[in-house]
């Protein structure tokens, strides 16, 4: 929190600084204004970079702030200053009602519902004539910042001082959320939601919370826009803004925080600079914005990333093995006795088809249960009932004898049960750390406040909560990979990477769907010595593979399913000798090659 504290009291000076260095009017109205943009393209880019949600009715926070504030100054005599802080509630509010009401929406639709919000609140303006003054624009007159007059700045230092110091608070405030679980679990939901739900990650209130704090910065962008603009008009809801919004950020460059700052102040900066060609300023300047997203497609801030010092730079900080945590050890498992997982009569149809019927067996605590069977038997389906991606269409799940069928993923997750993917599931532009950081989500975890303010043993708590994720990679044997970046690993690797991963959300039981496919002899045996040291600290497992020789070697138990059903339930040994699985196998071939690879 003390370098919370300190940052904003740096930005504030700031603020100070350069509201007493600049005293031409022109200057200053520009600045504010380059400000203004700076915070509105920010909160754009909680959606947009951070969330990789695309909006096309952002204007619509920011119109409703400004309308906000704008109304209880000319309507209600508030003071201007008084009034702007609660311009945030209703793009907040409204931020959270989009987040809820377009909760299993994405892409072009997600785009296309904010869209129509803007316009529904477009046409809200236009003939509520009795409080907004319709189409004729609502005049507000902003009266000078309290104090500034007894510090010598005149009003518009003042108003310059007051946004730069909203801006440099809003981005202290982000960068916390940003390096935080909460920021962590934006970056997984959008390059990998499934993977982010199977980590406990609650991906749709998520989302909300995103949408919330996106329209709340651009509500607090409109409330500071007035003393701009002087007269609010329907046309602050337009698509303008919306388009001004998104090109900012691809502009400065998307999932940064620097990026859209710098993108929303050229926004303002850049066609002041082209005033000297008249007419043609504007076509200039969209020529401008089409040869930067050809040329610079990470954006500015990707394109300074790129350069050799900066990377020479990067390279050292990233050399500084001291800033990481010692791992912590992933200790030997006390379970408790009995029943970790019960399964009763679980089917799964859809429509005609009938994946899985009527399957029942338990797991007990510290045990490694096979799950095998042909192509199209029914274990990825079974899977995914037993972690909360499919509901049941019959039948009962109980963990340690509470019933999870039908409970959401994420809370799967919470009660101990995590999965693996069969097709590698990771954050593939990030790095191997920053991976494991999102997997531990569920380890020592804190509220949005104290991830916002910093509060009082974050930094404790997340130098614990990086031990441990090390401890998890050291135990696939992955920490001296850390750094690199996860999607460039060998796929060997990416399979243990989802392993460790799993490990890092702290599973009572821990669900690996074909762990094995696609890997090689050598990658194989790899995984199979993991999985055995895992069973040796008494993790309770259930893997399911092709790979029969490799899974043979350490499970205790083997369930077979074929077309659904369960056909055989025992001992490796005795259950690959039994006519119907050889049957389910091998048709009528004879049993030598199984009894070969229980051996």
């Amino acid at each position: 929190m003390i370098r919370t504290l300190r940052d904003l009291l740096i930005g504030i000076a700031v603020a100070a600084l350069l509201s007493s260095v600049i005293r031409s009017p022109y200057l200053l109205d520009v600045a504010a204004y380059a400000a203004v943009l700076a915070i509105f393209v920010l909160g754009v880019s909680v959606t947009f970079g951070q969330l990789g949600y695309v909006s096309f009715g952002h204007a619509a926070f920011l119109g409703l702030g400004a309308y906000t504030v704008g109304i209880l100054v000319a309507q209600h005599g508030w003071n201007y200053w008084v009034a702007v802080p609660l311009g945030i509630l209703p793009g907040l509010l409204l931020g959270g009602l989009v987040g809820i009401v377009s909760a299993r929406l994405s892409g072009a639709y997600f785009a296309i519902a904010t869209l129509v919000v803007a316009e529904i609140l477009v046409l809200l303006v236009v003939n509520w004539v009795d409080l907004t003054r319709g189409p004729m624009g609502l005049m507000v007159t902003a009266t000078p910042l309290p104090f500034a007059q007894s510090v010598g700045w005149n009003p518009q230092q003042g108003y310059l001082f007051a946004v730069i110091a909203a801006l440099a608070i809003a981005f202290v405030l982000l960068r916390n959320l940003r390096g935080s679980a909460t920021g962590r679990s934006w970056t997984a939901i959008r390059e990998a939601p499934a993977l982010a739900e199977s980590l406990g990650i609650a991906t749709v209130r998520s989302r909300v919370l995103n949408i919330a704090v996106s329209g709340s910065l651009a509500a607090l962008a409109g409330a500071l826009l007035i003393p701009k603009v002087f007269v609010l008009s329907p046309s602050l809801l337009g698509v303008s803004y919306s388009a001004t919004g998104i090109l900012g950020v691809i502009l400065g460059g998307k999932a940064t925080l620097v990026g859209p700052v710098l993108g929303g102040a050229l926004f303002a900066i850049i066609p002041e600079g082209l005033r000297f060609l008249g007419d043609l300023n504007f076509a200039a300047f969209a020529l401008m914005l089409l040869l930067a997203v050809r040329l610079l497609p990470g954006g500015l801030v990707g394109w300074l990333a790129d350069r050799p010092s900066f990377v020479r730079w990067r390279a050292s900080r990233v050399g500084h093995a001291s800033e990481d945590p010692q791992p912590a050890p992933l200790a030997v498992r006390q379970h408790r006795e009995g029943v970790v997982l019960e399964v009763a009569g679980v089917s799964r149809h859809f429509k005609g088809l009938k994946a899985v019927q009527d399957v029942s067996f338990d797991v007990r605590a510290g045990e490694i249960l096979g799950l095998i069977g042909p192509n199209g038997a029914g274990k990825t389906t079974l899977l995914s009932m037993l972690s909360g991606f499919l509901p049941v269409s019959g039948g009962a799940i109980r963990v340690r004898g509470q019933g999870i069928a039908g409970q959401p993923a994420h809370r799967v997750a919470r009660l101990g049960v995590v999965r693996s993917f069969q097709q590698t599931a990771l954050c593939a532009a990030q790095t191997v750390k920053a991976n494991m950081a999102i997997a531990s989500h569920l380890h020592r975890p804190q509220g949005f406040w104290g991830a916002l303010l910093r509060a009082p043993g974050w930094r404790a708590r997340e130098r614990d909560r990086m031990a441990h994720a090390l401890g998890c990679l050291a135990e696939v044997g992955l920490l001296a990979r850390r750094d690199d970046v996860a999607g460039s690993l060998p796929y060997g690797e990416q399979k243990l990477l989802g392993v460790a991963m799993a490990l890092a959300a702290q599973p009572e039981l821990l669900l690996l769907d074909e762990p094995a496919a696609g890997l090689n002899q050598v990658e194989a045996t790899r995984l199979a010595e993991v999985l055995r040291g895992l069973r040796d600290k008494g993790m309770t497992l259930i893997v399911v593979d092709h790979n029969l020789k490799m899974l043979m070697s350490f499970v205790d138990r083997v369930v077979v399913l074929h077309h659904g059903v369960k056909i055989a339930d025992g001992a490796p040994g005795a259950v690959t000798r039994m006519p119907d699985v050889v049957s389910a196998y091998l048709g009528s071939a004879p049993a030598a090659p199984l009894e070969e690879l229980a051996a």
